[in-house]
Formats: C-alpha cells, structure tokens, sequence
C-alpha cells in the first residue's frame, strides 16, 4: 500500500512541476496579450490545492524525513505565492517577488518530484562505507 502512495505522491508531484512550467507560459501569454490572465489564476488555485494535497501524500505515504519536509517548504512558500498579487496596491514592491517565489517554487517543486523515498541506511552512499566498516571490524572484548 506503502508503494502505491509513494507512486501516487512522486506523481502527483511530477504534475505539480509541469503545471508550474505551464504558469510561466501562461504569465507570459498573458503579459503579451496573447491569452487573458484568468487561465493562469485557474492553475495557479488548482496547483494550490494540488500541493495541499502532495502535503496529506508525504504525511501518509511518508516517503523520507527529506521530501517530507521539503513538500512542507513547498506548501508553506505557494501560501506566500498565492498572498502576494494582493499587495500589488500597497506595496508592489513585494508584490513583485511573485515571479521570484514561482522560480523558487519550480526549484522546489523539481527536487520534491525526482527525490528518492528513504532507503534502509547501509544503502545510502553517506552511511555505506561506515556500515561495511562495523560489519568487517572484529568485536573487541
């Protein structure tokens, strides 16, 4: 069950990274007039929810300490992406990073979708050589 979760969060997470490619395109059809803005708030609200998701996937499928945390970071900073056109009056200055935070955001969403689930210690590379060591040194008494 474990394996499907982790597929289906892996997945999800693979979608999450194309539909963010997909804002950048349309953030910029938009800006050309080739398109109106409406199609890129959609998917950003579905992207959204989509993450939110990915967050209740890692919880359950618990693929690792590392893509946990890091599908939290990626929930966490698409809060901040979805605040920031709400200061474009106030404070445009900061509403300006939207496009800073969507590179992050790819970034982030780029390690989440090829990260690895967690593997038992003596096969990660950091902890093979010490485990092979332990097996190979004699008990002294």
């Amino acid at each position: 069950m474990r394996s499907i979760l982790t597929r289906l969060f892996q997945g999800l997470a693979w979608l999450v990274l194309g539909g963010l490619v997909l804002q950048f395109y349309l953030a910029g059809a938009a800006m050309f007039g080739v398109v109106p803005l409406q199609p890129h708030r959609t998917l950003g609200h579905l992207l959204t929810v989509a993450v939110l998701l990915l967050v209740v996937l890692a919880l359950v499928a618990r693929p690792g300490r590392r893509l946990v945390g890091l599908t939290v970071l990626l929930a966490s900073l698409t809060v901040v992406q979805v605040l920031l056109p709400s200061l474009r009056t106030g404070l445009p200055w900061v509403a300006a990073f939207h496009v800073v935070v969507a590179v992050g955001l790819t970034a982030l969403a780029a390690a989440v979708a090829r990260g690895q689930p967690r593997r038992p210690m003596a096969h990660r590379p950091e902890t093979a050589g010490r485990a092979a060591a332990e097996q190979a040194a004699p008990l002294s008494g």
